[in-house]
């Protein structure tokens, strides 16, 4: 009986260092295989020199997560495609990405994200990358900790925001997203186009401060380009008429796809169901001060005679941004607009 209990001892122990040999194996043909795309984006994106990106082992994302344990996931309007988790690591609280879609990593749409990520981190209204594991299938990606997202759509043309948000922050929002989107166009040699300004992309610090995050979807403009023909993808509603027609990527993609992100702020609605309540006379909602229709019920009870002003000249530039109303402007003069309608509110409540 002893004799026997040794044997299978004995047999246990080689089969345990057997499989501890061939996850090991596994994890270093992981790192191998994601860390040779990563490098590859980050040459093609920053010519190899952008900030350290720091490393976490598969064992400490787990603990960090309790195993990506169901209490820890914060709910995401595309669950398909990666989910988000609540994780304490080094002392502090943090954001995990988990990617799950097959697509993210064939195409290198997660060192994609990671290698832009990185890039911006610098900048206060992009959620900050503390570093990445390559030890998964798909790269897994930590963040600096923001919960709170934007709002998130319901029943496809409606939207909930996550919380309270009273017409001055909406237009804090918008002024902070303006300005991360021209640092993507404008502070590199090679303009970032992000592609999918949607709410659920904007988390919320606890501060009430606007972090734009998600590159997967992300691409470059060539240094004296004015475009990039890439694939049609997005969400519809926020996607400019002219990509979705020709499959070009400008600035004016982005420009678009902010001027959507301000109806919804404006309305809690998808775009194209502001699209369709306008149809083919959009001034007329300003003309006619009509506009008040569709404004979100929630600021609208509220609000006071001035920010009704400041809701008609968001809407005056969100027109604007998707080419019904004037001349199409460049972000960073987006930016300066917001910023000038934020001053004068300050200005009139002082």
């Amino acid at each position: 009986m002893i004799d026997q209990l040794l044997y299978l001892s004995v047999k246990m122990g080689r089969w345990w260092r057997k499989k501890k040999s061939e996850e090991a194996v596994k994890k270093q043909t992981l790192v191998h295989e994601n860390g040779k795309v990563l490098l590859e984006k980050l040459i093609e994106y920053c010519n190899g020199k952008s900030n350290p990106i720091k490393t976490f082992s598969a064992s400490q994302i787990f603990r960090a997560t309790d195993n990506f344990s169901h209490n820890n996931a914060l709910v995401r309007n595309r669950p398909s495609s990666y989910q988000c988790y609540r994780g304490m690591m080094e002392d502090r609280l943090v954001l995990v990405k988990k990617w799950v879609a097959e697509y993210s990593s064939r195409n290198g749409k997660t060192c994609c994200d990671i290698a832009i990520s990185s890039m911006v981190s610098g900048h206060k209204n992009f959620l900050k990358l503390l570093g990445c594991c390559l030890e998964f299938p798909y790269p897994v990606l930590v963040y600096e900790y923001a919960e709170s997202i934007i709002c998130r759509p319901q029943n496809g043309s409606k939207y909930v925001f996550d919380v309270n948000l009273p017409w001055n922050m909406r237009m804090k929002i918008a002024k902070e997203v303006a300005d991360a989107l021209t640092y993507l166009h404008t502070a590199f040699s090679k303009s970032i186009i992000h592609k999918d300004i949607i709410p659920c992309k904007i988390f919320l610090d606890e501060k009430g401060t606007a972090k734009l995050t998600e590159f997967d979807n992300s691409v470059l403009i060539p240094e004296g380009e004015k475009f990039v023909e890439d694939v049609i993808e997005g969400t519809f509603g926020y996607l400019d008429h002219n990509y979705m027609n020709t499959g070009r990527v400008t600035e004016n993609t982005d420009v678009y796809g902010f001027g959507a992100f301000m109806l919804t702020l404006l309305t809690a609605m998808n775009p194209s169901l502001v699209d369709k309540l306008y149809k083919d006379c959009p001034i007329k909602l300003v003309e006619d001060d009509t506009f008040v229709e569709i404004i979100d019920p929630e600021v609208l009870e509220s609000c006071k005679e001035q920010e009704l002003l400041q809701m008609k000249a968001i809407l005056i530039l969100s027109l604007r941004c998707i080419g019904c109303v004037g001349e199409v402007p460049k972000m960073i003069e987006v930016g300066k607009e917001l910023k000038r309608m934020l001053v004068q509110a300050k200005t009139k409540l002082h």
